[in-house]
């Protein structure tokens, strides 16, 4: 945790004077960058130190914040946007890792989708937010993670993972190992598909956590946030990626096997993503989305157990085979999804 006057700098810096009502508390919700809520003189700002482990282009990130933000005012988005806090010198970034945002105020966050009612409303939020992006200039944006959706190379590090795999966790992963090898026609039809549909601008991470919802109202949501992975890729990600996380049943590393997956959760969500969409996405899209969501789940299988196979050397881990039982869960998630979809 950052000290008092190391924040109190980077406020400096950001020409705020530190008054006597100055304090700040760390949020800990987000896995990869230090985050502060900060108060001063009546106002709250949001104070993040970047991991640049994670995020190696951060001049990038930050022009395609503001890039976006920009077009969604020009073309009269209706929510809130994330407003950048500039420095004194002009730049948004201090010492290349620390940057500000105004703190939207009387909001909450939820871990976990609490409801097909809440599932549906953030669908419909990234529906809205997509639809008043679909004109914007692609060449603004430049990817925000390189390789993040080249699931080739996925499927690169996975192949390499089993060929130097220690011979006892290949053992323990065999029923996962056979599963992937006779779904990989899910992969396939992706890798097919692509190239028929168009690249646009993503938010890459619409999990339930990245929305913020009126502090007062479980299902009224103020504002999408978490814009460092927006990049250039297959607008089907973006829902293959709300149905991974919005209709698992079951905890991510938990690898029991029944009712994993909410057919009520999916149709919400279809139906919200759809909302502002259905006259923009092409035919090929639309036919698309459930290959969307299997393709994306599949893959996120095949990360940990990757990860497993390599020895654990990138998810962090609590005990041993966590990596193993994250890929059970996404296996029983895309095989409920499978017997469940109609």
């Amino acid at each position: 945790m950052e000290n008092k006057t190391k924040i109190k700098t980077v406020m400096a810096n950001a020409g705020r004077t530190i008054h006597t009502d100055f304090s700040f508390k760390p949020l800990t919700s987000g896995h990869i960058n230090q985050t502060y809520l900060v108060s001063n003189n009546g106002e709250q700002l949001l104070m993040q130190k970047l991991n640049r482990k994670v995020f190696k282009n951060l001049d990038d990130i930050t022009q395609n914040i503001l890039a976006v933000s920009s077009h969604l005012k020009q073309s009269q988005y209706p929510n809130k946007v994330l407003e950048l806090v500039a420095f004194s010198d002009g730049k948004y970034l201090y010492e290349e890792e620390w940057r500000m945002f105004k703190y939207m105020e009387e909001t909450q966050t939820f871990l976990k989708v609490q409801s097909e009612i809440q599932a549906f409303e953030a669908a419909k939020f990234l529906s809205s937010f997509h639809a008043h992006l679909s004109d914007i200039e692609i060449d603004r944006i430049t990817d925000s993670i390189d390789g993040f959706l080249d699931f080739e190379m996925r499927l690169g590090q996975y192949d390499k993972a089993l060929k130097k795999s220690a011979s006892d966790r290949l053992e323990e992963a065999e029923a996962a190992v056979v599963f992937l090898k006779e779904n990989k026609i899910i992969l396939e039809d992706w890798l097919t598909l692509l190239p028929q549909i168009p690249t646009r601008i993503i938010h890459a991470d619409p999990k339930i956590s990245n929305f913020l919802f009126d502090q007062a109202d479980a299902n009224r949501i103020v504002a999408l946030i978490d814009w460092d992975t927006i990049l250039r890729g297959s607008i089907l990600y973006d829902f293959g990626d709300m149905v991974r996380s919005y209709t698992n049943l079951k905890g991510e590393d938990d690898p029991e096997e029944g009712n994993n997956f909410s057919l009520v959760n999916y149709k919400a969500l279809k139906k919200g993503f759809l909302y502002y969409l259905k006259n923009t996405l092409t035919q090929k899209e639309l036919e698309n989305l459930e290959l969307g969501a299997k393709v994306v789940i599949y893959v996120q299988a095949m990360r940990f157990l990757t990860d497993y196979l390599n020895g654990d050397v990138y998810y962090s881990t609590q005990r041993p085979k966590q990596n193993l039982d994250r890929t059970m869960s996404q296996i029983n998630l895309l095989k409920d999804l499978k017997r469940k979809l109609p």
